[in-house]
């Protein structure tokens, strides 16, 4: 039943997601792209890289601010999520019946509980960065009282980390000092990252 549930909307994003890969050098398309990824970091099991990928290849000039755009939109997201988290603790078991398995069951959701428990917004930051699921780490955040600022301040640091990376290996893929320099921007912010946490 659940399958039956939550193919039609599988194969909805699996569509709109073509469509997008197939405009990616259109502003529509960015546009898409952007909101792609704020409700990637809510719901949609379809990672966002690859969309954001074809947009800077269509468009290379505005590769940062496509990164940056696409960072901005899926901490927004991630925002969503940890308010779902705070505001709506009693529908976050519904919730999870109706994503995939693969993506937010409620034995990962409770992995991700035990670690906050151990170890704080640090988890934030790497599940910004990491494929981690982002959406069940905002979620379990607001879930267990976190504060939203430092969980936005994380999120923007681990996420403007990791699409600027894909971004700029993207469009700079023939140029090793750019390259370098984004990787020393990345360990910056993660040292930013565990300043703010502290």
């Amino acid at each position: 039943r659940l399958r039956v549930i939550t193919m039609p909307f599988v194969s909805f994003c699996r569509t709109v997601y073509d469509r997008i890969l197939e405009q990616a050098g259109k502003g529509w398309a960015r546009m898409g792209l952007y909101l792609f990824s704020f409700l990637e970091s809510i719901i949609i099991p379809v990672p966002t890289d690859p969309l954001m990928i074809a947009a800077i290849l269509a468009r290379r000039d505005l590769w940062i601010q496509i990164s940056l755009l696409t960072a901005l939109s899926s901490t927004l997201g991630g925002v969503c999520g940890w308010a779902l988290g705070a505001f709506m603790q009693d529908f976050i078991s519904d919730m999870l019946q109706l994503l995939p398995h693969q993506i937010a069951s409620e034995e990962k959701f409770t992995a991700v509980s035990v670690q906050f428990e151990k170890w704080g917004l640090l988890i934030v930051l790497i599940g910004a960065f990491t494929p981690l699921p982002y959406k069940v780490i905002a979620i379990s955040a607001g879930l267990f009282g976190y504060g939203l600022l430092p969980f936005i301040a994380v999120s923007v640091i681990g996420r403007s980390a990791r699409f600027a990376l894909v971004g700029g290996m993207t469009a700079h893929h023939k140029n090793p000092k750019i390259i370098i320099s984004l990787l020393s921007v990345f360990l910056l912010l993660i040292s930013a990252g565990m300043i703010v946490i502290s």
